[in-house]
């Protein structure tokens, strides 16, 4: 790599600028000697002139003034494409105008003169109060409104607030788009820098910056925080947060934190133990019972989904409801009658206010849900229906004829607030949930504090089905207040469900039971000899079955009728990045235009699945397309066109594909919710930590038709004889010391 250059120059051009990705390309000129720049003509009539150089300058930086004039440390690269020499930026700083015709030379490169004077009349030190975060009121400020005030506003803190932690991070490996998120939920860069200062720990919030690098910057800007009682919180407060976010565990023992305390700062292991002792039951992020600690906001969290359910549970409600005649209309329009204990399942729920049931794949929980929303609808009762997938909201809507959404959606998310919360409820008499078991305890909450006083809330779902992906596990645990609220299970598989091998098979793999006597190259099963086993000890030959296979459905029925599912989404053979790439390769020839983040591309015609919830776009986490075109809009910036049917056409700028993934397979925990006529699943051995029966049965029962399985047997066996991993969590040791207490009462 080239040694960075430093030199100083003026902008003269903005030939590109992305507002969201950060990245631009400017033309600069600079008296300066650097290396492979073209020269222009000096001012002939100025003896002293000395001659300017112009070069590029291209990459992630903040946006830069027309002739302004900044310091940069740049490397000397050379762009292919255009076979041209360019500068790709380090770190750009400008020094701060302070006087009144520095500020008023640089508030000429946004306003017209009369503006700037106007802005300086009343507030003559306005670079330096924005960067302080002091109060300005446009409204005193003649021929100035707000939306050219906060343009300024932006444009002040991108060029000279964010300096001085340009100056400080940049050099330790923080990126400037990492930078500008932090300043973002700033109040001020002053605040900001005084904050890093003291506590450099906070650069945790940053997506992308763990403990450990967030450590390695504190080390670095301040030596004397590594035996401090701030590291030893930011460790701990960061360590739950991840135990959380990726094991779902609220809270774990005081001895396994001490291990990790002790394994990753043993320089704070005393400080540490002394923050413990001191600590007693709470402290003002932690939780303490016992021999178990878990982030204070965990447990609260959890405690407060659990009264506000008793609370709405407790309403002393009247609801008018005709159940025998519902299950009547429901039975109609289906064709079918339901089973004695489907009928005491709709009744119970509809004669609650806070109503939970569950059961296995094939007993008919979305008939269920069809005969209670025809209940209240019947009634006039408004009713909304919402699941955490978009697939599932789908699912709803597919099975009860009403319309459904996501919760995001139906709790209107705007950036990172809800419209609907506590002091803002919804409009709805009935709550419906279904794949409740996807839910963490974050959303979760989120959506109970938003119910009304009166309403009602019906949760469904599988607990056999992985747990959610984040903190909690809600729904399971809340099965097992059935002392407290009506918790309904479905047992008897239907007999129409009972001839699919899928439904049988799997019900037995979810009680840790094999389907087969021994694994064999292939195995049928069900009477409708629709589960297929096929075991091979290869991995790669496992991938190409499932690719041929794949490719051959797809060819006579298209990619919606077919999925393959894995447990990992990369750095494996029979990973979904990996599979999703052959895919694309023989679906689409690479001759197709193209368009690439990182290390994805997608092509024309490729089936994509978006990952977040994107509100401004109005596009979901979950939502399956395929990509209609790639082009450059007017402003030159790259865009991805997809088709998500019914008329929905989303343009995505390049930056925006951080969200965006092949959908040809993919992992198991993404397909809860979702069905699919025809699945293939994958599971090899390198999978080892993800196998359970728990895993298994959710890939299988995604298939409505037809499953084919292809395993390593040792990894089959492993998902047979592994249960799944309970999680510690505040809400079940609530539960048990309740049920303790009650014990110890009858006792004495």
């Amino acid at each position: 790599m080239a040694e960075p250059i430093e030199f100083t120059a003026v902008i003269e051009q903005q030939r590109f600028y992305n507002e969201n990705s950060h990245w631009g390309v400017f033309v600069f000129s600079t008296e300066d000697e650097i290396p492979e720049t073209y020269e222009c003509g000096c001012d002939p009539f100025d003896d002293n002139a000395k001659p300017k150089h112009f070069s590029t300058l291209a990459g992630n930086m903040q946006k830069l003034n027309i002739g302004g004039k900044y310091t940069i440390k740049a490397e000397l690269e050379l762009n292919k494409k255009y076979n041209q020499w360019q500068y790709k930026p380090i770190m750009i700083t400008s020094p701060t105008p302070n006087t009144k015709e520095e500020q008023q030379m640089y508030l000429r490169t946004q306003v017209t003169a009369k503006q700037a004077d106007s802005i300086l009349a009343v507030y003559p030190n306005i670079v330096n109060d924005v960067i302080e975060g002091k109060e300005i009121d446009v409204t005193n400020i003649k021929g100035i409104g707000e939306k050219t005030w906060q343009k300024i506003k932006d444009n002040i803190i991108e060029n000279y607030g964010i300096s001085d932690i340009l100056v400080m991070l940049q050099p330790l490996g923080v990126t400037y788009k990492q930078i500008s998120k932090l300043i973002s939920n700033s109040i001020s860069p002053a605040l900001l820098k005084e904050e890093l200062l003291d506590n450099p720990y906070m650069l945790v919030r940053i997506k992308g910056i763990g403990f450990r690098k967030a450590d390695q910057i504190a080390l670095k800007l301040n030596p004397d925080i590594k035996v401090s009682l701030k590291r030893t919180t930011a460790f701990i407060n960061t360590y739950l947060t991840e135990v959380g976010n990726d094991s779902g565990h609220t809270y774990i023992t005081l001895s396994e934190l001490k291990e990790a305390v002790a394994n990753e700062i043993p320089e704070c292991i005393d400080i540490y133990t002394d923050f413990i002792d001191r600590q007693g039951g709470s402290s003002t992020f932690l939780k303490i019972v016992g021999d178990k600690v878990g982030l204070l906001r965990y447990y609260d969290r959890e405690k407060n989904i659990l009264e506000i359910l008793k609370e709405i549970d407790s309403y002393d409600t009247n609801f008018k409801l005709d159940i025998e005649k519902g299950i009547a209309d429901a039975e109609k329009a289906q064709g079918f009658e339901f089973t004695s204990e489907q009928k005491d399942v709709i009744s119970r729920v509809c004669s609650s206010n806070v109503a939970i049931f569950t059961g296995k794949s094939g007993t008919g929980k979305s008939t269920i849900l069809r005969a209670i929303t025809t209940i209240y609808a019947n009634a006039n009762y408004s009713i909304a229906c919402c699941a955490l997938s978009a697939k599932a909201a789908q699912r709803i809507s597919e099975t009860t004829n009403r319309t459904a959404s996501t919760i995001h959606r139906l709790l209107g998310f705007k950036g990172t607030q809800f419209s609907y919360c506590a002091d803002n409820r919804l409009p709805v008499d009935i709550i419906i949930v279904d794949e409740t078991s996807m839910i963490n305890s974050s959303i979760f909450f989120a959506l109970v504090q938003a119910i009304k006083e009166g309403s009602r809330i019906i949760m469904c779902g599988d607990d056999g089905q992985l747990p959610p992906i984040g903190e909690g596990n809600i729904f399971h645990d809340l099965l097992k207040y059935n002392d407290v609220f009506t918790c309904c299970y479905l047992t008897k598989i239907l007999r129409q469900a009972a001839a699919s091998g899928i439904v049988s098979d799997a019900s037995k793999i979810r009680n840790n039971e094999s389907p087969l006597q021994r694994p064999e190259l292939k195995t049928v099963t069900g009477e409708l000899q629709d589960m297929t086993y096929m075991f091979r000890e290869n991995r790669e030959g496992m991938r190409d079955i499932a690719i041929k296979q794949y490719l051959k459905i797809a060819e006579s029925k298209g990619t919606d009728d077919i999925c393959i599912i894995t447990p990992c989404k990369q750095n494996r053979v029979n990973s979904t990045m990996e599979i999703n790439n052959i895919i694309q390769d023989k679906l689409i020839p690479d001759t197709e235009r193209s368009i690439s983040y990182g290390t994805k591309t997608f092509r024309i015609g490729a089936k994509v699945i978006q990952r977040t919830n994107n509100y401004e776009l109005n596009v979901f986490n979950g939502e399956v397309g395929y990509v209609k075109d790639i082009f450059k809009d007017d402003n030159g910036t790259n865009i991805m066109q997809v088709d998500f049917g019914d008329d929905k056409i989303i343009d995505f700028e390049q930056s925006l594909l951080s969200d965006i993934e092949l959908a040809y397979a993919l992992t198991c925990h993404l397909t809860q919710g979702s069905e699919y006529p025809n699945v293939i699943c994958i599971v090899d051995n390198t999978h080892f930590k993800l196998l359970d029966s728990c895993l298994l049965y959710t890939a299988i029962t995604r298939a409505k038709k037809r499953c084919l399985l292809i395993a390593e047997p040792q990894a089959f066996r492993r998902c047979i004889s592994n249960k799944a991993s309970n999680r510690n969590t505040w809400l079940d040791l609530m539960r048990k010391e309740n049920l303790n207490d009650t014990q110890n009462n009858k006792a004495g």
